[in-house]
Parts: structure tokens; C-alpha cells; sequence
């Protein structure tokens, strides 16, 4: 167990601030946060070495998954009998790793426990056992997430940055459980109360489909969205996006927004998650010491999935003592305010602070990989790829790097490049991380299928519980079919992925492929037909339906199927020849 208290250089707190005789609030101190697209990271020593974190408030205990623990050197023990981790998307089976030396905030605890298992988030969480030990504020828009000790405050406000006395402020509701350290507020929606929990881990704000339908939000609407969501748990869930007319947490209301729904639980006293985009949206000081949340808004997009700029409450506009450009002065400032502008759908404000960064500091490269997700994202890929070549030339073996340059590469048809940086990517990512399967994706769309194979069995060995095992499953049965390698083996991954998930186009498509390989002509027939059904412009399941009519003596159908696919793509014959797949072949 995490005990702050075990570590005596912790209580060595740093000069602070008080507003009144009896009010006394000091530091412990601050963790940097730099945003990777919409997640929330700070560095750490896990027994000595550096390792990226996400800061969850959101997660009750620090938790990782298998691969970050092999990746870390962690020996893995048996959790108690009967423990399981919970949350969106169901609960999966956990273990616990040790951690001897965990470096934070200039000082090491020794023997810190997490939690190993569910979905794959990249890296590892530290939760609100770590986070919510005190008073906690959360500055995401100024990369900074800083512990305080309050005492004797119970009169005064602790948005200490408002000059003028404009903030907006909440009550801290408890949990039902007197272990859990998070922070939940009730919010309304559309003048009916629901109960959030503050949760920087998640991707974006989500309601969950019970409470959506409780509070009358239709999620039948005319212009609803309906896509996918994921948590920790092993199944992926429907999502819509709907419209909210008016959203109120405390003394703020958003009006005429949008947010995300979920077909799924997050706990048993949980219907919403207020997540990275409203943090980042507000500067907020939770004082867990008095039960309330003070915040101001910053301006601009509250919820990811908001079609505009909303919010009328009390706005950081010029009164705080963290407005743009007033506190920054280092490189690591201008970087981090950078990246939180990025998560916010804020490109061109994103690369003005990382140029700024760059020019402080031009050696580091971080910066320039930040950057060239800005420009990315702003539609300029020849920017991208300069400043990731720079930031290769300062450092060779990093590994998302070398991603981002593959992909990048690939996307203008320079596949020699692409499969140069995937080589070079493939030495250095960790087995089983999530940079390693998109190694292994970066091969199969070079046409090396086989080299995919050994990355993807270190990733599908090491997730077991994951909501993204099924595409895992998928990806290794089409990687096997296409290079004719273990193709009873590829059936049974295809078969567990469909499954898991359901029988998606892709899905069906891969098991087409392979059933054609193995001459399974009227089974191809079926699966490339129930695929089409989905996905009428699938160039490679017209294609193998038309092989697999032809190989069971269907040659009119066969013939017309391949010129549909060859109409849908002229490269169709050409690419499919490299696998040995044409009309005249096995």
C-alpha cells in the first residue's frame, strides 16, 4: 500500500501561502503534466529508471497493465483471492506488482503496490489513493497538477489565483465507500441530478446509458452519433453522442452542448465521468479538506465532443495569477501549455508555445515530436516530418518517433522509408506495448505480414483482459492468411475475435481469407457475403468472394465479383498477386 506518510521527505513542505491568521496552505509539491493527446502524464522512477504515467483521478487504486509491468522489469504476484478491477466495459481479473523504489515529487517511497490487469491504457495509472491524499489542484491548461496541506481554511476560498472574487464552486459528495479517496460532485442535466466522479484518466466526458435515459436525453435523436467506447474492462460498448441542453456542476452551467453516452456501468454510486477535456477546460483546487471544488473556466471547448466553444461561468480571463504568458519562463512551460492546447483541438496555439519551447531549448527532443503532432494535426505533414527527423537526429532510438515518421511516410507512398523506421521501431519498443502493435500494423500495410507476427503474439500473450483483444485476434488471423502461415491457428483467432465482439465486416473478412486458403470454398463464400452485407465497398472481400466462386465452379459470379472489386480498387490484382491470391493461382 501507497502511505505518504512512510516517507519523511514528503513532510518537508515547501513555503507557502495564507490568506488569514488561523489559514495556513502549503505545498507538497508539483507534478509537471504533459498531455499526450487526451491523456494526462507525468514522469516518474520506477526503481530508479524514468516511466511515463497517466494521472487518473478517476482509478480508485494505481493500476497497470500486464505489459507495462513486463516492459518495467516487474515481478508479478497473485492478488488476493476474489480481487477484480471494474469499470467501463466490465471487470477483469487482476494481479499486483511490488515496486521497491517509486520516485515522485523530489523523493522515493519504498514498496508501492499496483494493481496489474484490464484494457491497455499505454501506460500505467496512478490513481486517487496517490493523488487525492490531500488537497489537490488540477491546472491541466499549465501542465501542472500540485498537492497541498490545508489547515484552518474552513471561512476562506481556495481558488487563490481569482483576484476579483469570481469562481465557481461545488460540493465534494463522499463515496459509499470510506476507502475510496475520489472526488464525486452531482451535476444536473437538464435540470435532473446525476452523480460524477472527477476523472482525468478519461478520454472525455461520458454519461452512463442509464442515466442518460433517466435524465430524458434521447439517444434517438435526429443527429445522435453512434460509435464505440472502452475502460478497463475486457468488452468494448455502443456509444452515441446526444445534445444537452443545459449542464450545471455547482455554480457553472454549460448550455447547448453535446457529450458522450456509454451502454455500460463505471460503479455502483457512478453515472457520469467528468473527464480530461472538462479538467482541461477549468482550473480547479479540489479541497478534499472542506468538501468543496472551486474552479474557473478557461475559455474555449469543454467537451470533446461539443461542436463549439461553450460555458457561462466564472472564466479565467486576465484575473489569475496563471494567465498565458504571465507564468511561464522556462521551455518546459511553453512545452507544456503546448500540448495541453493540443488536446484541446487547439493547433495552431499548440505550435506557436512549442515554438517558443524549441527556441529556449532546441536540444530537446520531446519538443519536436510534440511539435510535429501540432503540425499534424494542422494539416501540415511536411512540417511533421521535419521536426521528426530533428528530433531523430537528437535521439535515434526513440521509439514513437520512429512511429510517427513510419506512418507519416507511408501516408505519402514512401514505403522504403516506412519500412526503414518500422525496422528500426521494431528493435527498440517495448514487446507487447501498444507502440509494438503499431509496429506490427505499420507491417502489415508494407505487405510483410509475416514480420507482424511475432509483435502481435507478445501483444495478445500480454493482454488477455483487454477491450482491444478482438482486433488483436483479428489483425493476427488476416496477418497469417494473407502470409498462408498457421492457418488453423488463424480460423480459431478469427473465431475468438467474432466471439468476443460480434461478427464485424473486418472480422468476417479475415475469416473469408483464411477459409479461402484453406479451401473452404462454400464457408469463404458465406463469411465474404456477410461481410459485403456491412460493408458493400470492401475491394479485398469482393475479391476473395470472387476466388472462392471461381475455385467452387461459380464462374460467371466469379468473374463479375472481381471486376467489382477490380473497379473499387485498380491495385486490387497487382497486391493480391504478392500473397499469391489471383484467379489463375491456388
Amino acid at each position: 500500500m501507497l502511505r505518504w506518510c512512510c516517507a519523511g521527505a514528503v513532510l518537508l513542505l515547501l513555503a507557502g501561502q495564507a490568506w488569514a491568521d488561523s489559514c495556513h496552505v502549503k505545498q507538497y509539491g508539483t507534478l509537471p503534466v504533459e498531455m499526450v493527446g487526451d491523456r494526462a502524464t507525468t514522469t516518474v522512477k520506477i526503481n530508479g529508471k524514468d516511466a511515463r504515467f497517466i494521472l487518473d483521478t478517476g482509478a480508485f487504486f494505481n493500476i497497470m497493465s500486464s505489459a507495462n509491468a513486463s516492459s518495467l522489469g516487474l515481478t508479478l504476484q497473485p492478488a488476493p483471492f476474489g480481487y477484480r478491477v471494474s469499470g467501463i466495459g466490465g471487470s477483469a481479473n487482476i494481479q499486483q506488482a511490488h515496486v521497491k523504489q517509486f520516485g515522485i515529487l523530489d523523493t522515493t517511497l519504498k514498496n508501492v503496490d499496483f494493481m496489474v490487469g484490464g484494457t491497455d491504457a499505454g501506460e500505467g495509472l496512478l490513481g486517487a489513493n496517490l493523488l487525492d491524499f490531500a488537497d489537490l489542484e488540477i491546472d491541466l491548461a499549465h501542465g501542472k497538477m500540485t498537492l497541498f496541506k490545508v489547515e484552518g481554511c474552513d471561512k476562506v476560498s481556495l481558488a487563490y489565483w481569482v483576484k476579483d472574487g469570481s469562481y465557481n464552486v461545488a460540493d465534494l459528495e463522499p463515496s459509499i465507500n470510506p476507502y475510496d479517496r475520489r472526488s464525486f460532485v452531482n451535476v444536473t442535466i437538464n435540470g435532473k441530478k446525476v452523480r460524477a466522479v472527477l476523472d482525468s484518466g478519461a478520454m472525455a466526458t461520458v454519461l452512463t446509458r442509464n442515466a442518460a435515459e433517466r435524465v430524458g436525453l434521447d439517444l434517438n435523436a435526429a443527429g445522435t452519433r453512434v460509435g464505440r467506447g472502452m475502460g478497463v474492462g475486457a468488452k468494448t460498448l455502443k456509444a452515441w453522442t446526444v445534445h444537452v441542453d443545459t449542464f450545471s456542476v455547482g455554480t457553472e452551467t454549460i448550455q447547448h452542448s453535446q457529450m458522450q453516452v456509454l451502454d455500460g456501468r463505471f460503479g455502483d454510486d457512478t453515472d457520469m465521468l467528468l473527464g480530461v477535456d472538462f479538467l482541461l477546460a477549468h482550473h480547479m483546487f479540489v479541497a478534499n479538506s472542506k468538501k468543496k471544488l472551486y474552479f474557473t473556466y478557461n475559455g474555449g471547448r469543454v467537451f470533446t465532443f461539443a461542436d463549439a466553444p461553450q460555458g457561462d461561468g466564472k472564466a479565467d480571463t486576465g484575473n489569475s495569477a496563471n494567465t498565458d504568458g504571465a507564468d511561464k519562463k522556462t521551455a518546459s512551460d511553453y512545452a507544456l501549455s503546448g500540448q495541453a492546447h493540443l488536446s484541446r483541438g487547439e493547433a495552431g496555439a499548440a505550435i506557436g508555445e512549442l515554438d517558443e519551447a524549441i527556441r529556449l531549448a532546441p536540444d530537446q527532443s520531446a519538443y519536436y515530436i510534440a511539435r510535429a503532432r501540432a503540425h499534424e494535426a494542422n494539416k501540415q505533414p511536411d512540417a511533421a516530418l521535419a521536426d521528426l527527423d530533428k528530433a531523430l537526429s537528437l535521439d535515434p532510438n526513440n521509439g514513437e518517433a520512429l512511429v510517427m515518421r513510419a506512418g507519416l511516410r507511408f501516408t505519402r507512398k514512401d514505403r522504403t522509408g516506412a519500412a526503414v523506421d518500422a525496422a528500426a521501431a521494431k528493435d527498440v519498443v517495448p514487446a507487447g506495448s501498444t507502440l509494438a502493435r503499431a509496429v506490427a500494423g505499420l507491417y502489415v500495410q508494407l505487405d510483410q505480414p509475416a514480420a507482424a507476427l511475432p509483435l502481435l503474439d507478445d501483444w495478445i500473450r500480454l493482454h488477455r483482459d483487454d477491450a482491444m483483444l478482438g482486433s488483436a485476434l483479428n489483425e493476427r488471423c488476416w496477418a497469417r492468411g494473407l502470409s498462408n502461415q498457421m492457418l488453423d491457428d488463424a480460423r480459431k483467432d478469427c473465431l475468438k475475435a467474432i466471439k468476443r465482439d460480434g461478427g464485424n465486416a473486418a472480422y468476417l473478412d479475415s475469416l473469408g481469407m483464411v477459409e479461402l486458403r484453406l479451401g473452404h470454398y462454400p464457408d469463404a463464400i458465406k463469411d465474404y457475403q456477410a461481410a459485403l452485407a456491412q460493408h458493400a465497398a470492401g475491394a479485398w472481400s469482393r475479391y476473395g468472394l470472387g476466388l472462392a466462386e471461381l475455385r467452387s465452379g461459380q464462374a460467371d459470379a466469379g468473374h463479375a465479383d472481381l471486376a467489382a472489386a477490380h473497379a473499387l480498387d485498380p491495385q486490387i490484382d497487382e497486391r493480391a498477386a504478392k500473397f499469391g491470391l489471383s484467379a489463375a493461382g491456388p
